[in-house]
């Protein structure tokens, strides 16, 4: 069977600590409804994933479609007084007002030739003081229409006042609004999943009354996961957001690299621990919220230790293992060996668990291939050219 092999070394590493740790979604919402309503349908179960935008729940939504139209309706109307407005006068209100204009400047002609004609007879003696009040008074009331006419002809020459024009505008800008918050409250009607999900529970049923705030759905986001560990205080100063850990997972028989998110400091007063976050990508959604798990994490000084090359490291039922290569005179044979491994530095990886020795000669590509026991190899360099047993032993 041929394989890569590389050389354990000796680097310069934290000391590291497995604890125990739960694995919990990255985020976890209770959906619930903006407005008040009856549910008409409810379209997700426990279980069901869910895309982003996905509808959850309909709201009945009859009530608010007949206020929508009357809106409509009212803005519309107010619209066209502002469109009739902003037209001005139209052109046979203007000949109607220059005619009307016209026939009183005559009646006014009329009434002031009559005072005079009435004044001269009555000077003369020739009328009487009745004739004279009744052409004086008829006079005045037709130059007062005069001005009258001649007033709404000038009015309708000139069009609406533009604060008449404003005004229109705003009571259609007022009436708009009133239209965009009924459609805002109609679309609020239909609930979606504000990101990708699980539902995990379904707090209502079709013909439920459901209350402004009342919950829908509970859904949680698995596309990533946080492991929460709680870490002692002696571990705390060597633990800073963005180090890599390696979080083992014994459910999935697995291990998975991961980054610490997030350390809250502040102490549970009794175990003096602080709860740590290690963010793990999920893009299989294998993982899930509640599971079991252990983190690996920095605990203490840097010192000497045995690494490898991270290809080195292969796992099996939840356990790690290396493939280690041991001359004899038949041959080269790898032997797996089960190992325990610490922290990442670079593309190497510690082996705490003091079975691995400085110089030891481990398989970098084929372990999964190694069988339970000892396996006959033929170890070939990067380019697959078979390596002579004596270099190998002396590399």
């Amino acid at each position: 069977m041929r394989v890569v092999v590389a050389k354990a070394v000796t680097i310069e590493a934290h000391a590291t600590t497995t604890l125990v740790a739960t694995v919990q979604p990255v985020r976890r919402s209770q959906v619930a409804s903006e407005i008040a309503g009856i549910v008409d349908e409810i379209s997700v179960r426990q279980g069901d994933l869910v895309d982003a935008n996905a509808v959850l729940c309909q709201l009945n939504a009859d009530s608010l479609r007949f206020q929508l139209a009357e809106a409509q309706a009212n803005r519309d109307a107010l619209q066209s007084v502002l469109e009739e407005l902003e037209a001005g006068t139209r052109k046979e209100e203007l000949v109607r007002l220059e005619a009307l204009a016209e026939e009183a400047v005559a009646e006014f002609d009329r009434w002031k030739f009559e005072v005079d004609r009435v004044s001269k007879l009555y000077e003369g003696r020739d009328s009487n003081a009745k004739e004279f009040t009744d052409a004086t008074a008829n006079f005045r009331v037709a130059e007062r229409r005069m001005i009258a006419a001649k007033a709404n002809l000038n009015l309708g020459k000139e069009g609406p006042r533009k604060e008449e024009i404003a005004r229109a505008r705003h009571d259609v800008r007022e009436q708009q609004a009133v239209v965009d918050r009924i459609k805002r409250e109609l679309d609020k009607t239909t609930i979606r999943s504000p990101y990708r999900g699980f539902v995990v529970r379904r707090d209502v049923e079709v013909g439920e009354w459901v209350s402004a705030g009342g919950p829908i759905v509970e859904l949680v986001d698995l596309s990533s996961v946080l492991v929460r560990v709680d870490v002692p205080e002696s571990a705390l100063p060597y633990v800073h957001e963005g180090a890599a850990v390696r979080v083992e997972v014994d459910a999935l028989g697995r291990s998975f690299d991961g980054t610490i998110q997030h350390i809250m400091r502040d102490a549970d007063p009794a175990a003096r621990t602080y709860p740590v976050e290690i963010e793990v990508p999920n893009p299989k959604n294998s993982l899930a919220g509640g599971m079991f798990a252990r983190a690996t994490i920095p605990s203490g000084e840097k010192g000497s230790v045995v690494a490898v090359p991270r290809d080195a490291v292969v796992e099996r039922n939840g356990v790690a293992q290396i493939g280690v290569i041991v001359p004899g005179k038949e041959g080269l044979t790898a032997l797996l060996v089960n190992v325990t491994v610490g922290v990442e530095v670079g593309d190497q990886i510690a082996v705490t668990s003091g079975n691995i020795q400085p110089g030891t000669q481990v398989v970098t590509h084929g372990t999964e291939r190694l069988f339970p026991f000892p396996t006959p190899v033929l170890v070939v360099d990067e380019k697959g050219t078979p390596v002579p047993q004596d270099q190998v032993t002396e590399r």
